[in-house]
């Protein structure tokens, strides 16, 4: 276990002399040392280390982070992140987006499995519990190609916590447990976890459940279809051989079942559609094998995996008539690697990592009936895709790197219809770094993106109208990005500009398949840190502009291409009493008045949030926190909600002041 993740559950202000100073510099926080003779003391400057780095430009958010942060949902995950915004309501809203893009756009993976999210524009696409994250990395626009295909505007890695990260030393068996209470909707989670570990072989378990009502805006109005009902069960399971192989298997199974909106990403529709029943659910199972004692020439990875998610929409109304839809989309995918130490003789050093992915994608469709005559209610997609890359990273000097990559996908798409179609494209992507001064470093990249063709919606086959794949094809990205990125001591900052281009976009959910957008998002992000011994500041803004076809896209035609997230700010910052054990902080975000859109304007809003964590002395293992989110009580509109310029919806409101009250034991 980590001394610095404080997940021991104690004060350690006074136990920093009998911890080495790597340790604590590892941790990010200055170190002091004391010399064998007893008496001079060094302070040690903060070093930043982490197990894998996104490309310049990138989203980084590490377990300290997630802990500070303290998050109940996967929008409060990237709370501090202006570039990098979620859609609000309920789990099975939530939609992420990077840069303004939808996060269908992305390379998504949890725990290395491929997430498929084409089953109903209304869905989210973010149905995440972030209670066992370690971490999440975000490539933007211009990212490595090893990452997987269909990385039209980057991707995003989230990764969960295994046995190792949750014992500490040579402890064989251990976990914690944790209760939430938030005042907002009475609602309530309750989290489990086990881990062990004999010999060669690891365990963990994790079980979370989420109760309560549904919550209040600011004006103190309730926002229906947002009562919190997701339940979340993982197992893992690692055998580590002598050599250093280690091979993990995992499973993991979410539903989320409750009475949400007609369309789950409106807060209501204004004809009046009554709320209805609907049922989600995914389960994954992952098989993946590493090795942690690599030699030069020899450093493998494999992961194969199983991901299928179901939905069930009870009696969604059209018009005057009530129907059932259902859906199932399933993936099996793999990747199979091995990264060379070299430096291809043109580099000091560097590395190389080869290899080849799959995946074999099926969107199954089950419609109770038709506006269309004769056609069949139960459909099916296919896409069948495999993939060869090579990736390079290589230290040209001291202080030029070059990273530089290809792939080659290889597509089979099969229709409702029968309709087949062969495609393929060159994907390439470069980056470069060049450190002008020691603290000062200049950074650039490129990519041309592979999209191929994704599945449709599988909700909706054949629902509207026959569906009709003539002139389909592939979709490309273009994405550029260069910026500055200075580390001096105990600040770092980042500055870059960025522009991405997708040609053909699809439209998922048209029965005229080859309906397609051409979507430009072009920005900046700028953020700055500075971190002293026991409290750090720091800051995030953002400026994004997204077209379709040269025109602004309404959030009523956004779904699976992007919306435009304007410009926006954030500050965070915390403070720690080691001593005490004590820790306090907070958090604001600031979207800026935006007049993107002709028939209506995005108001200006701001949420403030304020924390302050107790390890009392007197029980081992112990963490009290108390959070007030939204203290100003704001009523809002995220800026990544849709239906704020849609005449038909009502949009979702953000909760108002919420009192949220965590007990911790770790043990």
């Amino acid at each position: 276990m980590s001394f610095c993740s404080r997940k021991n559950g104690r004060s350690y202000g006074a136990a920093l002399a009998m911890v080495s100073p790597m340790v604590l510099m590892n941790c990010g926080i200055s170190a002091y040392a004391q010399d064998a003779s007893g008496g001079e003391v060094t302070i040690l400057e903060p070093i930043a280390v982490t197990a894998t780095e996104v490309a310049p430009g990138g989203v980084q958010i590490g377990e300290e982070e997630l802990e500070r942060i303290n998050p109940t949902n996967i929008k409060d995950v990237f709370t501090n992140e202006s570039s990098v915004n979620v859609s609000g309501g309920s789990d099975v809203a939530r939609k992420v987006y990077v840069n303004g893009f939808e996060d269908t756009n992305l390379n998504v993976k949890i725990d290395g499995a491929r997430q498929v999210n084409s089953a109903f524009h209304h869905l989210g696409t973010a149905i995440i519990d972030p209670g066992l994250l370690k971490s999440v990395r975000v490539e933007t626009g211009v990212g490595p190609t090893d990452v997987g295909p269909g990385s039209l505007g980057g991707s995003i890695a989230y990764e969960t916590k295994d046995a190792r990260d949750l014992l500490d030393g040579d402890q064989q068996w251990g976990g914690y447990t944790s209760l939430q209470y938030d005042t907002n909707g009475n609602a309530h989670t309750e989290v489990l976890t086990l881990a062990g570990r004999h010999e060669n072989l690891e365990w963990m378990a994790y079980r979370s459940q989420e109760g309560g009502n549904i919550y209040e805006d600011g004006d103190g109005n309730d926002v229906a279809g947002t009562k919190p009902d997701m339940e979340n069960t993982i197992a893992k399971f690692a055998l580590n051989g002598r050599e250093g192989g280690r091979l993990e298997i995992q499973g993991n199974y979410l539903k989320d079942e409750a009475v949400r909106p007609n369309r789950a990403n409106f807060g209501a529709l204004v004809n009046g559609s009554p709320p209805t029943f609907q049922e989600f659910d995914r389960k994954t199972l992952t098989v993946s094998y590493v090795d942690e004692a690599p030699t030069k020439n020899f450093n493998p990875e494999a992961v194969f995996s199983f991901n299928q998610s179901s939905l069930f929409i009870h009696d969604l109304q059209f018009g005057s008539n009530l129907r059932d839809l259902k859906s199932e989309t399933t993936s099996y995918n793999g990747k199979l690697a091995n990264t060379f130490t070299t430096g291809l003789g043109i580099a000091e050093n560097g590395s190389v990592s080869t290899g080849v992915d799959f995946f074999h994608d099926t969107g199954h469709g089950d419609i109770s009936d038709s506006f269309a005559s004769n056609v069949s209610l139960v459909n099916e997609e296919t896409s069948l895709n495999g993939g060869v890359f090579v990736q390079t990273r290589l230290n040209m000097s001291k202080a030029f790197r070059l990273n530089v990559g290809a792939r080659y996908d290889q597509q089979r798409f099969e229709g409702i219809d029968g309709t087949t179609i062969n495609t393929g494209g060159v994907s390439g992507s470069a980056n470069v770094e060049y450190d002008f001064l020691p603290e000062l470093t200049g950074y650039a990249g490129a990519a041309s993106t592979f999209g191929g063709i994704p599945l449709g919606e599988s909700a909706i086959y054949n629902f509207a109208s026959q569906w009709n794949y003539d002139g389909l094809s592939a979709s490309r990205s273009k994405s550029y990005k260069a910026g500055f990125k200075g580390e001096n001591g105990r600040f770092f900052g980042d500055f870059h500009g960025y522009y991405t281009e997708i040609d053909d976009s699809h439209d998922r959910g048209n029965a005229t398949r080859n309906s397609t957008r051409d979507i430009k998002s072009l920005g900046w992000n700028l953020s700055g840190k500075f971190q002293e011994e026991n409290w750090y500041l720091r800051a995030s803004f953002s400026d994004n502009r997204l077209r379709s076809n040269g025109l602004p896209l309404s959030s009523g035609s956004a779904s699976y291409h992007g919306l435009q997230m304007g410009t926006q700010a954030t500050l965070d910052g915390a403070y720690d009493w080691y001593d005490h054990g004590i820790r306090a902080g907070g958090s604001i975000e600031y979207s800026f008045t935006d007049n993107t859109y002709d028939t209506v304007t995005l108001k200006q809003y701001k949420v403030v949030n304020v924390f302050a964590e107790y390890l009392p002395d007197a029980v081992d293992g112990l963490t009290l926190r108390l959070d007030i989110r939204n203290l100003l009580d704001e009523t809002y509109v995220d800026r990544a909600t849709s239906g704020v310029d849609n005449s038909s919806a009502v949009p979702y409101n953000e909760p108002g002041r919420s009192v949220l009250a965590t007990a911790k034991y770790v043990f």
